[in-house]
C-alpha cells in the first residue's frame, strides 16, 4: 500500500502517539504514584522508579483502555484521578483509609479480603478481586461488543475467495479502487458492520485516523487482538497491509484480508484468510472497533 505520510509523532519507546495529552505529569513522585497504584491494581508497571519507561507506558495505557480514557501512555491528570478513584473504590471494599494511593497498608487489607473470600491472597486487585468487590474494571460504554465483533468477522469471511481483475480492481465490490485495496476492504467491512469509520484507501490513512480517534493500540499490547480489530503489517517507516483479526490461538493470528496472495499458490490476488505469527516483526499494532 502507499505509505501515504506520517503524521503521529514517533515517542522514543517505539510508542506513536497521536494528541498529546495537557499538562502531563512530569514530576517523579506522580509518576511513582501511579506506578505504585498500577501495580496494585495488576497492570504491572514495573519497578517503582519514577521514570515513565515503556513497561509503565504499557500498563498506562491497558488502564487508559480499560476506563475508557484516551489512550496515549502518558500519565496525566486524567490518568491519575482515574487511578486514585479506582484505588479508592478498591481501598473502601477492603475497609482501609481510602486515600488513593494503593500503599502497604492497602496490599494488606486486599489480602485479608481476599483471604476471606477464598481468592488468591496475593494483595494485588486484579480483575477477580475487583470483580468479587462489585468494581467495574473494564468500563462498558466504549468498549465493543461481541455481537458487533461476531459481525465484522462474519462479513469479512463472506468475501473469501473474491478476487481482483485486470488493473486490481475487483469487479461489481464496493471496495474497489482499482488500486491497492487492502485498506479499502477492511474499512469497508467494519463500515458494513456499523462501525463509524470513514472509507479509507490507505493503509496509514487508517493508522492516523486511529490514533486521532484513540483507537489505537501499539505493538507492545499485539497480545490482546480480538476478533473483529483490524490489524496492521509493518512498522513505524513502513505500513504496508491490514486486515480483519478473525481468531487467535496463542502466539498465532488468523487473518482476513483483502489485496493479499491466495496461500494455495494459485497466484491469485484477492480476500484470504490467512495464518501469521502474533509477533511485532510481522505486525506493527491494532485499530479497535
Amino acid at each position: 500500500m502507499a505509505l501515504g505520510v506520517l503524521t503521529a509523532t514517533l515517542a522514543a519507546t517505539g510508542m506513536l502517539v497521536g494528541t498529546p495529552s495537557p499538562a502531563v505529569a512530569t514530576t517523579t513522585s506522580e509518576v511513582r504514584l501511579a506506578q505504585t497504584d498500577l501495580n496494585g491494581l495488576a497492570y504491572d508497571a514495573g519497578t517503582v522508579d519514577g521514570v515513565p519507561g515503556a513497561r509503565t507506558k504499557a500498563a498506562t495505557a491497558s488502564f487508559q483502555s480499560d476506563r475508557c480514557l484516551t489512550v496515549d501512555g502518558a500519565i496525566g491528570p486524567q490518568t491519575l484521578g482515574g487511578l486514585r478513584s479506582v484505588v479508592k473504590q478498591v481501598q473502601a471494599k477492603a475497609r482501609v483509609t481510602a486515600d488513593g494511593t494503593y500503599g502497604s497498608d492497602t496490599t494488606g487489607a486486599v489480602k485479608r479480603y481476599q483471604r476471606a473470600h477464598h481468592l488468591d491472597a496475593d494483595g494485588i486487585a486484579g480483575p477477580a478481586t475487583m470483580k468479587s468487590m462489585g468494581i467495574t474494571r473494564v468500563v462498558p460504554g466504549c468498549h465493543t461488543t461481541g455481537t458487533l465483533r461476531t459481525k465484522i468477522v462474519r462479513i469479512a469471511k463472506s468475501q473469501i475467495g473474491v478476487t481482483e481483475g485486470r488493473g486490481k480492481c475487483v469487479p461489481g465490490k464496493p471496495y474497489s479502487i482499482c488500486a491497492d485495496w487492502c485498506a479499502a476492504f477492511a474499512t469497508w467491512v467494519w463500515r458494513d458492520a456499523g462501525v463509524r469509520v470513514p472509507f479509507m484507501k490507505s493503509v496509514p490513512g487508517v493508522y492516523d485516523w486511529a490514533v486521532a480517534h484513540g483507537k489505537w493500540v501499539g505493538t507492545s499490547r499485539l497480545s490482546t487482538a480480538r476478533p473483529g480489530d483490524l490489524i496492521i503489517f509493518g512498522h513505524a517507516g513502513y505500513r504496508y497491509h491490514i486486515g480483519v483479526v478473525d481468531h487467535v490461538s496463542g502466539r498465532s493470528v488468523r487473518v482476513i484480508s483483502g489485496n493479499t496472495a491466495d496461500p494455495r499458490g494459485s497466484g491469485r490476488i484477492g480476500v484470504y484468510d490467512k495464518t501469521y505469527p502474533l509477533s511485532g516483526s510481522v505486525f506493527y499494532g491494532l485499530v479497535r472497533p
